[in-house]
């Protein structure tokens, strides 16, 4: 079963990192989606969605923060598969702190001419 990647439609450091992980998801372990679309409504996320963290469904648990960074770096294969391996030595509140500072600050480390939106055929509504 693919994870299910919720992105924030609205952010360009979200949708560039979306953009990346499509462009290696060759084994289709990943399905993309925005977090207020239909796919969001169906697994009962939040209206509107969640703009403060990427939601990754892997079946049926919810991963946010750096737990679902982690299961994306997993999906991938290869040397991110050891990179997330690496990043589960750290405590999970010192990983989802940096992810904290980064996600605070998003609109800082890209700004509108980076956005890189998916195409139509990446999204899954």
């Amino acid at each position: 079963t693919p994870l299910v990647v919720l992105i924030d439609g609205t952010c360009a450091l979200c949708n560039g990192t979306a953009a990346w992980l499509s462009r290696r998801n060759q084994r289709g372990a990943m399905v993309f989606a925005t977090n207020r679309g239909e796919v969001a409504r169906i697994a009962d996320e939040p209206p509107g969605g969640d703009p403060t963290t990427i939601v990754v469904w892997d079946g049926a648990r919810r991963l946010v923060r750096s737990t679902a960074v982690l299961a994306l770096l997993d999906a991938l294969g290869g040397g991110w598969r050891v990179l997330a391996a690496l990043g589960r030595l750290c405590p999970p509140s010192l990983r989802d702190f940096v992810y904290d500072q980064v996600a605070r600050r998003r609109h800082r480390f890209a700004g509108p001419d980076a956005c890189t939106r998916l195409s139509p055929h990446d999204l899954a509504e």
